[in-house]
């Protein structure tokens, strides 16, 4: 069976196949991920500038980050089946045409193509999983589904660089173009529609009223920046710290076997949000994530304050990142979406924009710094992000007590 029906009741939404949310949000991701270590031979294809890297992802972030605001309000209204379907098919045409692109500007107009698709992805997998899990069931099912799904990100780290030395950069682009190509087919065949209480229409009045509403509201507001600013870190790091791997004498085919290391860790903190989430809470998990994270970015400074620089020195602090990141994205991520009541759809795309944004923004702020040719100032934003991440989950801990929590009531076995 590819879905599992959990109620007699025709409105309960049957719980997706996890395999088939691991495959369609694995492939999502393989758009940022696998690109990361060709960034160099690609500046060098088009005799462009390492700082002009970070428009590739720029562009996919920013696109990923406005779109969502769409998607969400979209899914609410047409149910989740229809929109991400639609996505699918702009992600594949992105990596299309981003492998036939004979100049670096119609390679980042590809590359906001993939992001205006990968944004269905991310926005509607997350109101999907929304949709049938109670809160923290949905915290845990989040995390589970991001552990195993991380195994795409540390393969496409892996062959990206791979790729970009056997075949070039372009395979890579081929590579995406699968990565959307598969799972619309998948997705036509064996995905069910979640929401079956769409809204009977997209008023703008509406809409802006229900943004509002969710932007006052201190919970959400405060999870969705802790989980960002995580984001950001990441979407910041796949941009500029391949450089300082390549500086100290790594070949592209070892980044990205190097980066395999944040993935991984990934995978066990999100391991031990499954398993811990219940006993731990949501708020105090994220909470942890973040002070591990200021720590591990701190660590990042180290070559330099120690004189010694050696791939270990970069790869271990960005694991325990990684492991940071599975106690923070999940738990804040599924905390902002379920403090938002009936507006799940509209709640995850806000969250996913937010996320997007920070990339953007982190990725800004490590170029104005000058982080790509001083690696030092770029890792100072990332401490700094991680420290924001702290505090906004603590005061999502504060401003939870203050409020009644209601667990939705658990479905009953058919």
């Amino acid at each position: 069976m590819f879905t599992q029906s959990t109620s007699a009741n025709p409105l309960v939404p049957r719980k997706v196949a996890t395999w088939l949310l691991v495959v369609t949000m694995g492939c999502g991701t393989a758009g940022i991920t696998i690109i990361s270590p060709a960034l160099s031979s690609i500046t060098k294809y088009f005799s462009v500038d390492e700082a002009a890297a970070q428009s590739l992802l720029s562009g996919y972030f920013i696109a990923m980050a406005v779109s969502q605001l769409i998607y969400g309000p979209l899914s609410d209204r047409y149910g989740r089946r229809r929109p991400l379907l639609v996505g699918l098919a702009g992600f594949a045409l992105g990596g299309l045409l981003a492998a036939s692109a004979e100049s670096f500007e119609v390679l980042v107009i590809a590359r906001v193509l993939q992001g205006l698709g990968a944004a269905s992805i991310a926005s509607i997998i997350r109101a999907i999983i929304n949709d049938s899990y109670g809160r923290l069931e949905a915290a845990g099912a989040f995390a589970t589904i991001s552990g195993i799904m991380v195994i795409v990100p540390i393969f496409s780290f892996a062959f990206g660089g791979l790729i970009s030395d056997l075949i070039g950069w372009k395979g890579i682009m081929f590579g995406i173009f699968f990565a959307g190509l598969i799972p619309l087919a998948l997705n036509f065949i064996f995905l069910p529609e979640t929401n079956l209480r769409p809204i009977p229409q997209i008023r703008l009045g509406s809409l802006a009223h229900d943004h509002l509403s969710l932007m006052t509201n201190r919970v959400f507001l405060t999870f969705m920046i802790a989980s960002s600013c995580s984001a950001g870190i990441f979407f910041s790091m796949i941009g500029f710290v391949p450089f300082e791997y390549v500086r100290i004498g790594v070949d592209t085919s070892e980044v990205g076997l190097w980066f395999m290391l944040i993935p991984f860790g990934y995978t066990f903190g999100n391991f031990l949000t499954k398993r811990f989430v219940h006993r731990i809470g949501i708020e105090r998990m994220s909470q942890i994530g973040g002070l591990i994270s200021m720590l591990a970015m701190s660590a990042l400074l180290l070559p330099s304050l120690l004189g010694w620089k050696h791939p270990i020195m970069i790869a271990v602090p960005c694991f325990f990142f990684g492991f940071s990141s599975g106690f923070v994205i999940a738990n804040a991520t599924m905390g902002a979406i379920a403090s938002a009541g009936k507006l799940g759809g509209s709640a995850s795309g806000i969250v996913g924009a937010v996320q997007m944004g920070f990339g953007v923004l982190g990725g800004s702020l490590v170029v104005s710094v000058g982080g790509y040719e001083h690696f030092e100032s770029g890792v100072l934003i990332l401490i700094c992000l991680a420290a924001l991440s702290t505090l906004s989950s603590t005061l999502a801990q504060h401003f939870s007590k203050t409020l009644p929590l209601v667990e939705p009531v658990e479905q009953e076995a058919s």
